[in-house]
């Protein structure tokens, strides 16, 4: 399995999609992820550009098949070249602090097919995670390997888990657990609030990752 997130294993989110602040769009045309140093590719694309800026750093440009562009900046070192075709477990770059950085990060961009500054599309919302800042798992956000999208075959209302919540076969807390899943699980709302059991609501759900149906606490989600 593969994923839409340039990282793998635990991660942060150190600034949000459309942070205001003092960029010169007026807010922040990407997101800003911390963890492991190895930086994936998140689409089956084309690098198009390698280089510098004074305020990327190193940076690479990886041309996406819906015609978009995915930067990956303020990078130590590159370890692909141009015009490489890439898929999402190839690796591309060792995470840095170059350019105008204050501390070891990832700035993961979306553009769209202007490749323009701040004509940007929201990189959150394609990783399939959550446009905040905090602790995530790559291994909770996987995607089917001939996919290029970790929405393809998205169902009902996407929810994430704020705390580590089981998966019931029932409504109710006396049925057997399937699995317990952890915080920041990504699911799909089936059938919202379908039955009030052991004081709680309940609703029908689907595992992102793994496809697993059943009943969670609806008190659970972000």
């Amino acid at each position: 399995m593969a994923t839409n997130i340039p990282l793998t294993g635990n991660f942060k989110v150190t600034c949000e999609y459309k942070r205001k602040g003092s960029w010169a769009a007026g807010w922040h045309t990407g997101i800003d992820l911390v963890g492991d140093d190895t930086i994936y590719g998140t689409c089956d694309g084309t690098v198009t550009k390698i280089g510098w800026d004074n305020s990327y750093g190193n940076y690479i440009t990886v041309k996406a098949p819906d015609g978009k562009y995915h930067w990956f900046c303020h990078l130590s070192k590159v370890t692909c070249t141009e015009g490489q075709k890439i898929s999402r477990t190839t690796k591309i770059g060792v995470m840095g602090s170059t350019g105008n950085s204050t501390g070891k990060h990832l700035h993961f961009e979306i553009r769209n097919s202007s490749n323009k500054y701040a004509d940007n599309s929201d990189p959150a919302a394609y990783m399939g995670i959550p446009n905040k800042v905090g602790d995530y798992n790559s291994s909770n956000y996987q995607v089917d390997s001939s996919s290029n999208s970790s929405t393809s075959n998205a169902t009902g209302e996407l929810k994430t888990l704020a705390r580590n919540t089981n998966l019931r076969e029932r409504p109710t807390t006396d049925s057997d657990i399937i699995d317990l899943y952890i915080e920041n699980t990504t699911l799909y709302v089936l059938e919202a609030g379908v039955a009030q059991a052991n004081g709680y609501t309940w609703d029908k759900v689907k595992i992102r990752v793994t496809g697993a149906e059943g009943y969670m606490i609806n008190q659970n989600y972000k």
